[in-house]
């Protein structure tokens, strides 16, 4: 269902960038540590770039088509995106790989071949982020914003905005936007120091500008976080999905990112092209550049560096979200979880005969066992492994539901429990609905890609825009509607 995420108080002044689309159980296990080791250099004359520590970085020189590029696989990667970063096919990389799929996520760690055919005006070899730093994984929860803010001489724990309805100050404005984007709050305080040093500079910083100049027609500090923030998702999923290849900056250079990098490098760097001419991005992601920033603030991201996405991910048992002898209707397909770009990682249910955003006496249920990890703001998040940490493994997002008869965060639940009323709240919306999506190690997965949304053996399958698609079941089908038809109701199966 299309609707619009209510921003601030300065949407109603005619703000058109940000009529932001709201697109709205496997035990936690120890994940392995991830270190930024360079890929090899192709040539043993090749003369290494300034070094980000006692490792130098390799050069990148071109290379015969189809040469077979070592490759040591990290969090996230599957053959299908690989092969997008590479320039080569799937079909190239299963033959000098056997045992891979394409229907797998790959073991961090997995030694690979890859054959590669060489593209020019690639970028820098140097790693920013592990993705593990770019999410709301399992180091952001441990963090605390407000405390940090409140030890810094800069302005920005000063600084209040009006968000969903609430006046919040500013740890609660920063902790709001990394939790809804599911972005590592650590990671956006960076980029305001970087830019303007509004942490720890307390004279020098624009009036609420934390972020400097961003191209949207708004002085709210707020907007300008969630540019920001909707900028480093497009980067990160489109990396992760391999549809993202190139970068073009401010004043049409293109950048080809390095294809050993991670999502969350790649994220940093996408922000970067939006906002920096050529001589601009070539040094803030260096490592005297961004880098260095975070470093400084928060000491080597890579030190506690662990896995996101887990080798052979698969999704646990979910139900639909409805009780067993209900029928509601499927009124939007895979779309974005949150913001108006990517990732297209939610879907929305509504109960059969709600006209426009009636209430409704009709629950949204849990599709599995949990304990409520955050339960505010219209957004109940149910975390499966039980741990009540919305950064640990698998956890459904749940969103548009009523404050009323909404259930309290750290309450255990059971498969079918009631959670909440559908309903239009928490942002405009064309009608009484749940958004639903999924989280693993603070994630957001693809409802259709390598571990796609599975609702009670009705799984998810994408249109060609978002809203559109249809969920499919041993060959029976609904496709998504903004209007209830016999066509887009939802019914349990045995």
């Amino acid at each position: 269902m299309r609707r619009w995420f209510q921003l601030s108080r300065n949407c109603v002044l005619g703000i058109t960038f940000f009529s932001l689309f709201l697109t709205a159980c496997a035990p936690r296990m120890p994940a392995p540590r991830i270190t930024a080791t360079p890929a090899p250099t192709l040539t043993p004359s090749a003369t290494p770039l300034p070094t980000a520590g006692p490792t130098p970085l390799p050069t990148r020189v071109a290379f015969p088509p189809g040469t077979k590029l070592p490759y040591t696989a990290q969090s996230g990667d599957y053959v299908v995106a690989l092969a997008k970063r590479f320039n080569t096919t799937e079909a190239e990389i299963l033959a000098a790989n056997p045992g891979l799929t394409l229907t797998s996520t790959l073991p961090a760690g997995l030694q690979i071949e890859i054959p590669a055919y060489y593209q020019p005006l690639g970028g820098t070899p140097f790693p920013l982020l592990p993705d593990s730093e770019f999410v709301y994984g399992p180091t952001a929860q441990a963090f605390e914003v407000r405390a940090f803010l409140n030890a810094q001489a800069g302005p920005v724990k000063n600084y209040t905005a009006f968000v969903n309805q609430k006046q919040r100050d500013a740890a609660g404005t920063i902790e709001y936007v990394a939790r809804q984007y599911s972005l590592n709050p650590k990671l956006l305080l960076a980029l305001m120091e970087w830019r303007t040093g509004a942490l720890t500079h307390p004279n020098d910083v624009p009036r609420d500008m934390p972020f400097g100049s961003v191209p949207i027609s708004s002085s709210d500090w707020y907007l300008h976080m969630l540019w920001v923030a909707e900028q480093l998702s497009i980067g990160y999923y489109g990396w992760r999905t391999g549809d993202l290849v190139q970068l073009t900056l401010v004043g049409d250079y293109t950048v080809r990112p390095d294809s050993y990098h991670t999502a969350g490098t790649v994220g940093v760097q996408y922000l970067f092209s939006q906002w920096l001419t050529r001589e601009e991005f070539e040094q803030a992601t260096a490592p005297e550049g961004f880098a260095a920033t975070y470093r400084r603030l928060f000491g080597d991201p890579w030190a506690n560096a662990t896995e996101v996405l887990t080798g052979n991910l698969t999704q646990p048992e979910l139900s639909l979200p409805f009780a067993e002898n209900r029928i509601w209707t499927f009124t939007g397909g895979p779309h974005p979880a949150w913001g108006q770009g990517v990732p297209w990682a939610a879907l929305d249910f509504a109960p059969a005969g709600v006209s426009g955003c009636g209430s409704t006496a009709e629950y949204a249920l849990a599709v599995a066992d949990g304990v409520i990890a955050r339960a505010s703001d219209s957004t109940v998040v149910l975390d499966l492994d039980g741990d009540g940490d919305e950064g640990t493994g698998w956890t459904i997002f749940y969103f548009h539901l009523a404050e009323r008869d909404m259930i309290p965060t750290g309450a255990t639940v059971r498969r079918g429990d009631a959670l909440g009323h559908p309903s239009c709240e928490g942002g405009t919306s064309t009608g009484t609905h749940v958004h639903m999506a999924r989280r693993f190690n603070g994630e957001w997965m693809l409802a259709y890609g390598i571990v796609p949304f599975n609702l009670g053996g009705w799984v998810a399958v994408k249109g060609e825009q978002p809203y559109q698609g249809r969920l499919e079941r041993l060959g029976a089908w609904v496709e998504a509607s903004t209007n209830s038809t016999a066509q887009n109701r939802v019914y349990w199966v045995r």
